[in-house]
């Protein structure tokens, strides 16, 4: 590769590099680039320059000076986008130098960032160098489960679902649905998605539709309560070992909804008002997974790909069912149950 160099090289009149200039720069592995990247490290401000001027400090080759950059700057450069890349480097350079590994290990602890950790995880994935295993699905039919969900899900082999999609109880909202306080309701939850996480192969998704929930009135003289569920739910979700990734929004037709503003078109107050409920959340979350998605993607050919429609956003308008599923077709469909 041929060297890049700026013979008229001075930081304040180079204010203005592009991120493109900055990496060209970062490429050649030479005290002249080094010295230059360190110079520009102090002159630029803009947050994107930086990150990416830390980068290619990374890709150098004199150690001392990288090091020691580092352990001068991480603890006072005021921006964690900033601290990342310098972690970054001391993740890869730890693999032939123990005193950045140890740089690294002091970095992790002091900033206790969730962030840091996931690079970490992930970094120590990629050294194992796990061999793959020829994929086999056990479960290539449909199968209907009886039963305790909980009880059920035990009777399938951890790690072996590749996608969950759910729509739990409503607290006391159906006929099915019957627990004695919000606080019991959450913990049975929590224990459904732990027996969910297990099955779960790692990486996979959970998607979730839930809503919230108004209790009825014990009384005119009292007031209902609206239960937040996709809020706590979060937290369980989070708690049984999986992580947001994003909201979708069901929009509904008002027509399908109950009506809630009667109240307020009577007397026009505006603390009466209360909205009619037209959208329905869709919680999509993934299995805490040291890699990538890109993994689970290349476990599939071209073929599997949907077609050119799709939804771009993350509303989706979509009428509710009118006929529901009925058993039948689960006798029909199914090829067993637990």
């Amino acid at each position: 590769m041929q060297e890049i160099l700026f013979p008229e090289f001075n930081c304040k009149k180079n204010i203005n590099l592009t991120i493109s200039e900055i990496k060209h720069l970062g490429l050649v592995r030479s005290e002249e680039n080094l010295q230059k990247l360190l110079e520009l490290y102090d002159e630029i401000d803009d947050i994107d320059l930086k990150r990416e001027i830390v980068s290619s400090i990374g890709r150098q080759k004199n150690y001392k000076i990288i090091f020691d950059f580092i352990k001068n700057h991480v603890y006072n450069c005021g921006f964690m986008d900033v601290v990342y890349q310098m972690y970054r480097t001391c993740l890869y350079k730890s693999k032939t130098n123990n005193e950045f590994k140890d740089l690294g290990t002091e970095i992790k602890a002091h900033f206790n960032n969730e962030v840091l950790d996931k690079m970490y995880d992930y970094f120590v994935y990629k050294q194992s160098r796990i061999s793959k295993k020829n994929r086999v699905l056990k479960y290539q039919k449909p199968i209907l489960l009886r039963g305790n969900n909980v009880e059920t899900l035990n009777k399938i082999d951890e790690n072996s679902v590749q996608l969950i999609f759910t729509s739990p109880p409503y607290y006391n909202a159906k006929i099915y649905s019957n627990y004695h306080s919000y606080k019991d309701y959450l913990n049975d939850m929590f224990q459904s998605l732990k027996a969910c996480h297990r099955v779960l192969e790692d990486g996979r998704f959970i998607i979730m539709n839930v809503s919230p929930v108004i209790s009825k009135r014990p009384g005119r003289e009292f007031e209902s309560i609206r239960y937040s569920i996709h809020f706590d739910f979060h937290n369980i979700l989070s708690k049984a070992g999986f992580y947001f990734v994003d909201e979708i929004q069901w929009i509904k037709p008002e027509s399908s909804v109950k009506n809630r503003n009667g109240g307020y078109q009577q007397t026009r107050m505006p603390l009466s008002y209360k909205p009619n409920c037209i959208n329905e959340s869709i919680m999509v979350y993934r299995k805490n997974a040291p890699f990538l998605l890109d993994k689970n993607i290349a476990m599939y050919d071209k073929s599997f790909a949907n077609d050119e429609k799709f939804d771009s956003s993350n509303c989706w308008y979509i009428a509710p069912a009118t006929n529901k599923i009925t058993l039948r077709f689960f006798q029909k469909n199914c090829a067993g149950a637990f």
